[in-house]
C-alpha cells in the first residue's frame, strides 16, 4: 500500500471543481447518482477498542474525571448508536484442534450468551454471590479470541491470532481495506505484538509467539502503520536499560537490528520502515509537522518503554497507588490520543481512505488486579483518546465519510457497586469528581457479560442488521443509557465493516 497517495494540491483542486461545474450541465441522471453514491460512501473507518473494561469501567473513570456518567459528557453523548455485544470465544481450548474431524465453526457446550442466565439473581453459595455473577464468569474469551472474531468475523480458541479452531489462518479486515485501496494502522498503549494490535495483522496458533508475531506484522503488508509499546532498550519506566539487559521479548533482535538499519521491509512497500520512538515525534506528528521522511512509506512507532505508556509505573510512594493519578506519571512516552490524532493524520494522506483500529490495552491489566485506581486512570485515558479521535474527524473530516466504532473486546472484574452483594448487578455510586469510588469485585478474570458498543458516521445504521438477541434487563442494570438491550456477536465488527468497505 502507497500512503503517499496524497490530497490533491489548492490550484489542482479548484481547477478540479472548475471542471465539474463546466460538465455538470451535461451529466445524466445515472452519473448524478452515482456521484452522490461515491460522495456518501464510508472511505474511514476507525476502531477503537478499551481492552477488559467492564460496563463500570467506563464509569468510574467519568465519574473521576466529570464527575457524571459517560454517556451524558462529550464526546460520548454524540454517539448515538448504542448496543451491547456479546464476546464469547468458540471454545476453552487453548492450542488449535488438529484433528481430522475438526470443526472450525461448532461452539462448545456452554459457549454462548444467555440473558436469562446472567440476569439470575438466586443466591449461592460462592464468594460470587449470585447465580448471575457466576454465570457471567463462565466460558469467558481472551483477547487474542475476541480480537481475532472482530478482525476476521471467525471465533475461536483463546490464545489464538486470526485463525480457526483448526489453526488455519483467516483473512483481516486489513487486507480487505488493502483490497479497496485503504491505509491501514494499527495503534495500541500496550505492546505492539500483544494479542489485540496482533490480532489484526498477524496470524499465530498463539498469542505468546511474540518474536514470530512481531515479524509477521512487519513484514507481511498489512498494516502501513503500527504504533506501540515493547521496546527492547527501555524499562517500564522509560528509563535506558544497560546494554546486556535488553530485553528482545516482544520483537527480535534480528528484526530489530534491521529496522535500525533501515532495512526492514514489508511485502507491501518498497521503502522501508521508518522508526520512530520519541515523545516529540509522536508530538509532531499529531500536530501535522512530522518530516517527510516520516510521513512516507510504512511507520513503525514503539514509544520508550518496554510495558505501556502508564500502567504500573514506579512509584515511590506505594500508598499513593490507591489513589487515581496520585503517582507522577511518565514524561517520556505520548498519551493514547496523541498517538491515535498522529496516526491519523499518517493514514489520511490517502484519498480513499484508511482503517485505524486503536487499543488502550491495559485497562484489562489493572482490572485483572482489581486496581481501581489502575481502571480509572487507563479508562481516562481511552475516553480523552475518543475525545481527541472525535474532535480530529471534526476538523479533518466528517460523519458522511467517517465511521468512528468505540466498544471493548471484553469484560473484566464485573466493576460493580457496594450493594451489588445485595442487589444483583447494582451500579457504583457517584463520588464525584476525582475521588475515589467505592468498587466490588467479584472476578479477577475476563467476563462473558454483555460490553458497551458506541458508534457514529456513515455506516453506523448497518449494526442493526446484525442484531441476535435482545436482554431485557440490559437497559436496567448497565448504565450504557440509550441502548436497549439488543446485541450481537463480536465477530459481526468484522462483517459489518467489510459490508461497508464493499458498499
Amino acid at each position: 500500500m502507497d500512503i503517499t497517495q496524497m490530497k490533491p494540491s489548492n490550484s489542482t483542486l479548484a481547477i478540479s471543481i472548475a471542471a465539474a461545474l463546466l460538465l455538470s450541465g451535461c451529466q445524466s441522471e445515472s452519473s448524478s447518482d452515482e456521484a452522490n453514491d461515491q460522495v456518501n460512501k464510508t472511505k474511514n473507518v476507525i476502531l477503537m477498542i478499551s481492552d477488559g473494561a467492564s460496563d463500570g469501567a467506563w464509569d468510574i473513570a467519568s465519574f473521576w474525571q466529570h464527575g457524571e456518567l459517560l454517556n451524558d459528557t462529550y464526546p460520548f453523548n454524540e454517539l448515538d448508536t448504542r448496543y451491547a455485544m456479546t464476546t464469547y470465544a468458540l471454545n476453552g481450548n487453548s492450542v488449535p484442534d488438529e484433528s481430522d474431524s475438526c470443526d472450525p465453526d461448532q461452539y462448545a457446550e456452554g459457549f454462548g450468551y444467555d440473558p436469562e442466565k446472567a440476569a439470575d439473581d438466586t443466591l449461592i453459595e460462592s464468594d460470587k454471590v449470585f447465580a448471575g455473577y457466576d454465570y457471567i464468569n463462565t466460558n469467558y474469551t481472551d483477547s487474542a479470541a475476541s480480537g481475532s472474531a472482530i478482525a476476521t468475523g471467525q471465533s475461536t480458541y483463546n490464545g489464538g491470532l486470526a485463525v480457526n479452531n483448526c489453526g488455519v489462518p483467516q483473512k483481516q479486515i486489513t487486507e480487505y481495506a488493502h483490497e479497496h485501496g485503504l491505509s491501514t494502522g494499527i495503534i495500541s498503549s500496550v505492546m505492539f505484538s500483544h494479542a489485540t494490535p496482533a490480532a489484526f495483522a498477524a496470524n499465530n496458533i498463539s498469542r505468546n509467539n511474540y518474536h514470530e508475531i512481531a515479524s509477521s506484522m512487519l513484514k507481511n503488508g498489512h498494516a502501513d502503520l503500527i504504533i506501540g509499546s515493547g521496546h527492547p532498550l527501555y524499562d517500564g519506566d522509560g528509563q535506558k536499560l544497560a546494554e546486556a539487559d535488553y530485553n528482545f521479548r516482544y520483537i527480535s533482535e534480528e528484526d530489530w537490528n534491521e529496522l535500525q538499519a533501515g532495512t526492514l521491509t514489508s511485502a507491501t512497500s518498497e521503502t522501508p520502515w521508518t522508526f520512530i520512538e520519541t515523545k516529540d515525534s509522536f508530538d509532531q506528528l499529531a500536530q501535522g509537522i512530522a518530516s517527510d521522511e516520516i510521513m512516507n512509506g510504512p511507520l513503525l512507532g514503539i514509544f520508550q518503554t518496554g510495558w505501556t505508556t502508564q500502567y504500573d509505573r514506579t512509584c515511590e510512594d506505594e500508598s499513593l497507588r490507591e489513589t487515581a493519578f496520585a503517582c507522577p506519571e511518565l514524561a517520556s512516552v505520548p498519551d493514547l490520543g496523541t498517538m491515535s490524532v498522529g496516526a491519523l493524520n499518517y493514514l489520511s494522506q490517502n484519498e480513499n481512505g484508511f482503517f485505524a483500529m486503536i487499543e488502550g490495552g491495559a485497562v484489562d491489566w489493572a482490572a485483572h488486579r482489581k486496581d481501581t485506581a489502575g481502571i480509572i486512570e487507563e479508562q481516562v485515558d481511552f475516553h480523552d483518546a475518543v475525545k481527541d479521535v472525535f474532535d480530529w474527524v471534526e476538523a479533518n473530516s466528517n460523519w458522511e465519510e467517517t465511521l468512528l466504532i468505540v466498544t471493548t473486546d471484553h469484560g473484566n472484574a464485573y466493576v460493580l457497586g457496594e450493594t451489588s452483594d445485595s442487589a444483583i448487578y447494582a451500579g457504583v455510586e457517584n463520588p464525584g469528581a476525582e475521588k475515589m469510588p467505592t468498587v466490588a469485585y467479584y472476578s479477577g478474570s475476563h467476563t462473558n457479560e454483555l460490553v458497551r458498543f458506541y458508534a457514529k458516521g456513515n455506516g453506523a445504521d448497518k449494526f442493526s442488521e446484525y442484531v441476535i438477541g435482545t436482554d431485557e434487563s440490559y437497559a436496567e442494570r448497565y448504565r450504557h443509557t440509550g441502548a436497549t438491550g439488543d446485541y450481537f456477536q463480536n465477530n459481526h465488527l468484522f462483517h459489518a465493516i467489510k459490508d461497508i468497505f464493499e458498499e
